[in-house]
Order: structure tokens, then sequence, then C-alpha cells
């Protein structure tokens, strides 16, 4: 046989295997009678034009879903394989209890808990993290939360003498990013120390959500990327230069942090390196814990595991601390309300405010849930599957091992629950009587049940204590901020971000308060 007749049989063997995979999607399929386009039941390609290629920018498939949910209906098979649903009672049943597994399409379980799939290896990896951000652990990190809040507020005041503008959403970055890694390695990244609060940061931990849409597209393909030479990916793909970069760094981290356990454990037996810390780190007290077995103690789980925390850690308080600030200075009205509760728990501007204080105030409560509640924090679908038992929603039987995908933000934007949803009103948190409204059941910004964010106390603390010492002691404007570009969340890469184009959340500090 000839080439070109051997790759025209190629070709047609090819084109067989292609036909017979949508037909059997279209006709055959468990799913097959589910509604929703066609195209999407019948090829991934569906959902990746509109992620990676329709529109001015990737990460967009989020907004095409929701119109088709106004199309057909609360429950749609948006992929060959997955549905997806918008519905507040099922959202109840799919997340409570930690009874389902998560889900990817690459079917693989990296080492860190929060992308664990397997229930009960997640229900075990969970558990030997929790104590370190229950309420108690947080509290008992308060001084260390004060101390970087005060090297953040010395770097303001720096900005204010110099007359400089400041990068809010970098420099709260800064702040959630030394928090974390000072709790994870006892060795933090000094951003706050830097002048500029260090906006390589900022930049990595942004490009590195930015490499999502590709990963989540083309996950057999990028995934292979960073065994690639340093010079050759960084053409290639930065995005994903900096996502391989950043997990080399905290591998280097760890092994750093497992030699030194295991030679302070040979110098001293009954005394191991984790107890004679200052205060608990995670991973050295993770090494010293009898839940774990040794096979989960390895340099390369845990090098995933410190990649999960420290991208969830430092990247979410800030860019919730830079909406806070832009959306009460485009309220006013409610930062004059917000500075007046502040103002009577922190009487001189030069104290640090007590966190258990600052919980109790009605008006900042208010605020904090009304931007968890319209920052999509977290703005992709979440994924679990029933593995064992058929699910029920409405008048569809959902097979087992069927992927559903649900919204966090989508819950946030119902209009039923939150109307006018767009909308920054913090009134609709507090009660006639002055007191919080009991709509906890529609708050989900770290999602609900065994997966739900760990780190959301310590998030809560950093955002109350970072938020209320810096609008004691300062006065701000906005500066060049526009909303449309500068705020509103248009990408889905699993957190919202701004547009690309984005300046950042940016302010002129007019004066110091007293």
């Amino acid at each position: 046989m000839t080439v070109p007749l051997l790759a025209l049989a190629f070709l047609a063997l090819f084109g067989s295997y292609g036909l017979y995979i949508v037909i059997y999607r279209l006709y055959f399929h468990p799913l097959r009678h589910f509604p929703g386009p066609k195209w999407a039941a019948a090829t991934y390609w569906y959902e990746s034009y509109f992620d990676m290629f329709s529109g001015p920018y990737t990460g967009r498939y989020v907004w095409k879903l929701e119109s088709l949910h106004h199309k057909y209906g609360p429950i749609i098979r948006r992929s060959p394989d997955e549905l997806d649903i918008v519905d507040l009672d099922f959202f109840e049943l799919l997340f409570a209890g930690g009874r389902r597994d998560k889900w990817n399409r690459g079917g693989k379980s990296p080492g860190g808990t929060q992308s664990t799939l397997d229930r009960d290896l997640h229900k075990n990896r969970r558990g030997a993290l929790t104590r370190f951000f229950s309420k108690r652990s947080v509290l008992a990190l308060e001084p260390l939360l004060i101390e970087k809040v005060e090297q953040l507020s010395s770097g303001i005041n720096t900005h204010f003498e110099n007359g400089r503008i400041l990068q809010a959403d970098t420099a709260f970055g800064a702040l959630s990013l030394d928090v974390i890694t000072e709790y994870c390695f006892d060795q933090c990244f000094n951003c706050l120390l830097d002048p500029n609060f260090a906006p390589e940061w900022k930049q990595t931990m942004t490009s590195l959500f930015e490499a999502v849409p590709l990963l989540r597209n083309f996950g057999s393909i990028a995934g292979k990327l960073p065994a690639l030479p340093h010079w050759i990916l960084k053409r290639i793909s930065p995005n994903v230069d900096k996502f391989s970069q950043m997990q080399k760094a905290n591998q280097e981290k760890i092994t750093h942090i497992v030699d030194d356990y295991n030679s302070s454990n040979r110098d001293s037996l009954d005394k191991p390196v984790a107890l004679n810390k200052q205060h608990r780190t995670i991973f050295y007290d993770i090494l010293n814990s009898q839940v774990l077995p040794p096979e989960e103690k390895t340099v390369e789980r845990l090098a995933d595991e410190a990649f999960g925390v420290v991208i969830a850690g430092g990247d979410t308080v800030g860019r919730v601390l830079a909406n806070l600030f832009y959306y009460l200075h485009a309220n006013p009205d409610w930062l004059a309300k917000l500075r007046q509760e502040i103002d009577c728990v922190m009487i001189s501007a030069a104290a640090s405010p007590k966190l258990s204080d600052l919980e109790n105030l009605t008006a900042f409560t208010a605020v904090v849930k009304e931007t968890l509640r319209i920052s999509s924090l977290i703005s992709g679908r979440l994924a679990m599957l029933e593995p064992d038992e058929v699910l029920i929603f409405k008048e569809w039987v959902i097979p087992p091992g069927t992927p559903i995908t649900m919204s966090l933000s989508a819950i946030h934007s119902d209009r039923d629950i939150f109307p006018n949803p767009s909308y920054f009103d913090p009134s609709r948190w507090i009660s006639s009587e002055g007191a919080m409204r009991p709509l906890d059941k529609y708050f989900v910004p770290f999602s609900k049940g065994s997966r739900s964010c760990l780190g959301m106390n310590l998030a809560y603390a950093e955002i109350y204590l970072a938020a209320a010492t810096v609008l004691r002691r300062f006065e701000f404007a906005l500066h060049d901020v526009i909303y449309e570009r500068d705020v509103e969340v248009v990408r889905d890469c699993f957190v919202g971000l701004a547009s690309p184009k984005s300046k950042g959340v940016r302010f002129k500090i007019t004066n110091r308060r007293k």
C-alpha cells in the first residue's frame, strides 16, 4: 500500500471512529434524554469554542451556560458526560454531608486536599488540616495577623508620605500571601516589606489563574507542558510557565521543611522539630502528625498540598479587600456607616483592633458578606458525582457516576433571594430591627459541606482586621477606576477575574485619620 493510500485509510478509520462516538453520544448515551444543545452533547469542542475562542478573551463558557439555562431550564447537558444544574435545594443535596466524590475530566487526584477526588481519601487529608484553620486556631494566630496588618499599614503610610497611588489589590494581596506562607512554612515571602508590595507576586498569582482555561480545556496536552525547558515553555505559554515555576518553588520549600524535620528528629528523637517551633506551622505539624500514614507525607504529596493552600490563601483575601474598598468608596453612605462603627471600637487610630469586637459590628458584617456575595470569588462550576446511587432532580433521574456541575455565583445572583443582585446593597443582610437577617443558607462564597474552603475562618479574620485598621487610619479617593474595566468579573479562571485590560483597584491616599 502506498503512503497516500495508507494516509487515506488512517483518515477514514479516524473519521469512522469519530462518527461512531458522536452517534453514541447523541442516541445511546445514558444522558441522551437530558435537555441541551446537540453540539454540547456531541463534543467537548462546543465548550472549548465558547471558553477559548468565541469572545474577546478566554474563560467565557459560564456565561454561555447562563443563556443555555434560560433556554432549556434548570438542568442541561453541558457536555457529552456532564450535567449542569441551577437549583438551591439540589445544591444542598449534592454538597451536604461529604457523601459525594469530586470529579475532573482528567480523572487524576493530585496531592492537594481540595483537589482530591475520592471522598474517603479527601476526609483523611482534610482531617489533618482542619485544626489549623479552626476558629480556635485562627484566634491563636491573631498576634501574627496584627503584626502583618501593621506592616501593611506602615507601607500604606509610606505611600501617603510620598504622594504615591496605592494599588489596593497588590497591597492586600501582599498581606494575604505573607500570612499564608508564614503559617505554612514559618518563613513568609516578605511582600509587605517591599516598597511596592511585591507586584511581581500579584502578577504571578494572576498568571496562574489565567492558565486555568487552557488547562481546563486541553488538560492532557497542557499537563505535559511543564516538562519542557523553562525558556521554551515561557515562549509557548507564559501563564503555564508561571504555574510550573510556582509548583517548583513550593516543592523546594517543602523539601527544605522535610529535610529540616528529619534532621532535627535524628538529633533529638524525643523532641520533634514541630514541637519546638515558636508557633504552629502547617507542614511541620503535619509531618509530626499521627493522623496521616507515611505515604501521605512525601515531598511530592505535601508540595501539592502547599501549592493549593498558598494559591487559595494568597489570592482570595487580597481580591475581597480590594473589592470591599472599591464598593465602599463607590457608596460613601456605607463608608460613613462603617467608619462610625469602627471608630466606636478603635478609639485611637494607633490602636490595634480585636477580632471579637469587629465580628460583632452589624454594618461591618453586612458589608463583608455583601462584598463576598457580589465578588464571584469562585466563578467556575464545581463538579461532584454520586458513584453508587441514582439522584433525582424534579422529574429527571440522574444515573450513578454522572458528573454534575453547579455554580456558587448563580446562587448569589438568584433574583428571588437577592433582588437586584448586581447592586451592592449591604442592607439586604440587615433586618428592620437592626439584626443580621438569616440568609446564611444562601450564602456560599466558600462553598459548603466537607468540600468547603478550609481557610474561610482565616480569610474572615484577615478581612476584618485589615479593613478596620486601614479604614481607621487613612482616607482614600478612587483613582482612575472604571467598574467595567477594573472590577466587573468577565473571565472565569476558576476564580472570577476582571478584564485583561484592568489597571487594578487604585486609590489616592488623601489623609491620615486621628
